[in-house]
This record gives C-alpha cells, structure tokens and sequence, in this order.
C-alpha cells in the first residue's frame, strides 16, 4: 500500500518497506557511495545535517563505517525538516526511495542499492535537550557541531566529539561490540516482520499509548546517562531531565 509525505514540492508518494534490526550487515561500499550522494545533494541545497550514534561512532572509533552495523545514522534539526522533505524528488531522481517515514515525523529512512539512511530529526522538548523518536540528546551535541574526515570527505558532528560518545554509549565506547544478531532463526526474523507490521497498523490512541511508555522508561535512562557521565568528568556537565 502506498503512503504519501506533503512536500513543499507536492505529495511525494512511496511503498514502505520492513526494516529491521539484524536485518543485515551493512556493504560499506554501497553505504560509502550513498552517503557522498546524499551529502553532495544536501549541501546543494543547502540543508545542515550530522553524524550521529553508531555511524559517528565508527567515524571516531574505526574511521569507517563498524562492520556489524546495518545503516546510516544521520541527524537533521528540525528547524530544517521541511527543506529536507523538499529534496525527496530529487533524491528519487538519484537513486534513492523513501522506505519508511515514522508518523511521528521525526524519522524518515531512505534506501539506494539496497542500503538505507536513518535520518532523525530532532527537536528541543525541554530546556537544553532534543528529541527523535525515543532518543533523547543533550542540545549541545547536536548545535554545537564541527566538522570531521570521513569516506574522503568532510562532515559535521558533535563538537565535544568524545564526550557525546562517553554520554552516548559510557567509557567502553571505543571497544567494539556486536549489538545486533545478523544469524537470527528464520522464526524469529518472521516475528521481527510481524512485529513492524502490527506497530505501522496500531490506531494512533493505542500507539501514543505505546509511544509514552517507552518514552517514560527513555527518561529514565537519559538521566543514569546524565549522571553517569558527570560522575566520570567530575563536574556537572549535563543536568537530568525531571519533567516534560
């Protein structure tokens, strides 16, 4: 079935598609050529995006994409959302297909050469902290920016780059870690489809519903990062969420 998106260039209509985690590993090589692609449109068109979670961290860490991650992670304010939902178009027009667009707005993933990009956009919901989907980000790392070398080229990232990566993921960020199992049952990889299938259908009551909780047990764990990190630097460097 398919779905549409309101554009500033009309309604851009596309066929979703199931993706999920330990879908697959990620081919470096097509990723590589997708993200150029996509960086050399958006900088024609004048719309800021970053790195951000495991494709960041592999920048830092590996200085290449990690070899058991399956995509792209890419950060967009949304203060600048419509102008990247201008660009469907021409993306489509290079290659790449929207596969998926959250109906919260704030997640829309693109694939090209069977490679997909996550692209969040995030948005300030308290003071100093900004939200996509069930992640929450101090606004520092995602407004205070700077550029890194990665796939020959040049792209913007948190400025207070090892820090957000201690906040993000705690003092063993730089030892690798397979989160995802890419030799899941074939069973299992039925009930990952199921499961997408069943949430994209949810009415919206029951899926707010669904949406809150997780977002409650989120805060909570925002804020053990918080204190986690201000307990490893000394000072209080972030402050914890205590209402929304």
């Amino acid at each position: 079935m398919l779905k549409s998106i309101n554009t500033s260039n009309g309604l851009y209509k596309y066929k979703p598609r199931i993706v999920y985690e330990g879908i697959k590993k990620i081919d470096k090589a097509k990723a590589c050529d997708n993200l150029l692609l996509f960086k050399s449109i958006a900088d024609r068109n004048n719309v800021p995006f970053g790195l951000i979670f495991g494709t960041f961290l592999g920048a830092m860490r590996e200085h290449d994409f990690i070899e058991y991650d399956e995509d792209i992670d890419l950060f967009v304010l949304n203060e600048h959302k419509e102008l990247f939902l201008s660009l469907l178009f021409e993306l489509r027009d290079n290659g790449f297909e929207v596969i998926r667009y959250d109906r919260r707005g704030d997640l829309c993933s693109i694939m090209r050469n069977g490679e997909y990009i996550d692209i969040l956009f995030f948005k300030e919901i308290t003071n100093g902290v900004m939200l996509s989907q069930s992640y929450f980000v101090p606004r520092r790392y995602l407004t205070e920016v700077q550029e890194y070398k990665f796939q020959n080229d040049v792209f913007m990232g948190p400025k207070d780059g090892k820090e957000f990566l201690l906040f993000w993921y705690g003092e063993n960020w730089k030892t690798p870690i397979q989160r995802d199992n890419y030799d899941m049952a074939f069973y299992k990889r039925k009930l990952a489809k199921i499961k997408w299938i069943v949430y994209d259908m949810l009415p919206n009551s029951l899926f707010s519903l669904i949406i809150n909780y997780r977002r409650r047990k989120k805060i909570i764990q925002y804020n053990q990062r918080v204190d986690r990190l201000n307990n490893l630097i000394g000072r209080n460097v972030l402050y914890r969420i205590n209402a929304i």
